[in-house]
Formats: C-alpha cells, structure tokens, sequence
C-alpha cells in the first residue's frame, strides 16, 4: 500500500530563520566574551548581569523566531 499524497511542507519564513541564526550567534558570541570580562576593573555584578541580560535577550529572541518560522497557510 502506498500513500499518494503529495503534501507540501510547511514553507519556511526567510526572516526567521535569519533572526533565528542570528540569535544563536548572539548567544554564543556572549558565551565566548565571558573569558574577556574577568579582566580587573568592573564589578562583579555589572559584568555578571550584562552578560544575563545579553543571553536572556538572545533565549527570547530564539523563541520568537521559532514560534514564528513556518508560514500560516489559509
């Protein structure tokens, strides 16, 4: 028994996958700059909350774009 449908896949949105990337190397660009941070000068917990802000801004952003990669069809 075969299965003859021929269902397109879902179509992927360009500027999602752009953000989502994106995202991803922001993240992992904050993941590689902690090294850089532990210099002497600035405290603790201006470097310590710089740098959650900077993943947390990167972790919703991959969530948007996820929530949002394939477009709607009617």
């Amino acid at each position: 028994m075969t299965d003859t449908t021929t269902e397109q896949p879902p179509v992927l949105r360009t500027r999602s996958v752009v953000g989502l990337a994106a995202c991803v190397v922001t993240a992992l660009v904050g993941i590689f700059l902690i090294p850089t941070l532990q210099e002497p000068g600035g405290g603790f917990n201006a470097r310590f909350w710089t740098m959650a802000a900077l993943e947390l801004v990167a972790m919703i952003g991959v969530v948007y774009f996820v929530l949002n990669l394939h477009e709607e069809s009617d």
